[in-house]
């Protein structure tokens, strides 16, 4: 049970992190996790899970193995650890932790400077409070309960020596480090920064800071109202979930639909309308509501009568102020620039007239838009 460890090392919230108290024992499939040890289980083996005292292939912090994953690996393939963490981070998107080795530092900046992602990044190995089966409640960090015991980052960009929501944990990258990604979708308004899309002060955006600026949704899905707020995990999560129906973990470790996405979220022009093609719009969203034109009067024309994908108009995280005004860009319009071109006066915009109520410029799918009111 590490009691020696404990005498010089002295990590807070050691005592309620699962690897001192899990009562769990391998399963026998694959490779033993502790070959060179008489205890049977992770809280037994408490900090041998990781640690070896003397030599070690992981360098000054004395892990097991050279690399973070594949001293995780040994408990979290689901041999040990109640869900196969390691099969989701082998899924077609995914953050890439067999990419890097010892990348991680635990005195690096709050803003990530240099791009890399271990599992030490997001979870704090030593203090984490205990989820699972062997917890009360669940798990950590999801929708507004706390996050785990890590450094995060808040809206204001200002570094937290431990966060307190889920979602200040993903702006430690997806926030302002450099070095990311192209947005997946290409905008009339770029922006990769998400930390600037879902300022609560902004045009629009899905409420992940607080409650969303729209008091009319109708398409909501009870108990959901505009008044609910999310978490990042809502829409980046493993698509073996459990609550997505799965039998996995949660957490956006890797899923089967890019960009770890829960649900399926097609942004293809000419996608034929289905439950499955939108799946992740139509979890929050209802369908009949949607395509019976509750919210707006050609929801249906578009997304049925044209294949045009929810993504061409919406922007799904939200349109930062520094860009879009409260004219242009209420209910996350920023058009996908790929499909959606200035009409033939050479004007792109939609024009917000009130609720329900709007017009656009624009040319899509070979229609001249000019004014078009609804």
């Amino acid at each position: 049970n590490s009691n020696l460890c404990v005498q010089c090392h002295e990590k807070e919230g050691w005592d309620n992190n699962p690897h001192a108290r899990s009562p769990r024992s391998w399963n026998g499939q694959g490779a033993n996790p502790w070959p060179n040890s008489e205890e049977s289980t992770v809280a037994g083996n408490a900090c041998h899970n990781c640690h070896e005292a003397h030599q070690t292939g992981g360098g000054s912090i004395l892990l097991r193995h050279a690399s973070e994953e594949e001293t995780c690996e040994g408990c979290h393939n689901g041999n040990v650890a109640t869900k196969n963490v390691m099969s989701d981070i082998d899924q077609i998107s995914a953050h890439p932790i067999r990419s890097m080795s010892q990348s991680h530092d635990p005195a690096e900046t709050a803003v990530v400077e240099d791009r890399h992602v271990e599992c030490a990044d997001c979870h704090n190995l030593h203090s984490e409070p205990v989820n699972g089966p062997e917890a009360n409640g669940p798990p950590a960090g999801v929708g507004n309960r706390p996050a785990p015991r890590v450094r995060g980052v808040d809206i204001n960009s200002g570094g937290m020596q431990r966060a307190s929501r889920g979602y200040e944990v993903c702006l430690r990258c997806h926030g302002d480090s450099p070095g990311k990604r192209s947005p997946q979708v290409r905008r009339q308004l770029d922006q990769n920064n998400v930390r600037l899309e879902f300022q609560p002060g902004n045009p629009s955006f899905h409420p992940i800071v607080g409650p969303g600026r729209n008091p009319n949704v109708p398409s909501l899905i009870d108990p959901l109202t505009p008044q609910t707020v999310m978490d990042c995990i809502d829409c980046h999560n493993s698509s073996s979930a459990t609550s997505v129906g799965g039998s996995g973990p949660e957490g956006p470790h890797g899923s089967s639909f890019e960009p770890i996405l829960a649900m399926n979220y097609e942004t293809t022009d000419y996608t034929l309308e289905s439950p499955s093609a939108y799946a992740l719009c139509y979890s929050c969203h209802s369908r009949d509501s949607i395509l019976n034109d509750e919210s707006f009067a050609e929801h249906d024309k578009h997304i049925r009568g044209e294949d045009t994908p929810c993504s061409v108009c919406h922007d799904a995280h939200g349109v930062s102020a520094v860009q879009g005004n409260q004219m242009n860009n209420t209910h996350l319009i920023n058009f996908d620039s790929t499909i959606v071109e200035p009409n033939s006066q050479g004007i792109l915009l939609f024009d917000d007239q009130g609720r329900y109520r709007g017009s656009c410029d624009l040319l899509c799918h070979g229609k001249d838009h000019q004014n078009e009111a609804y």
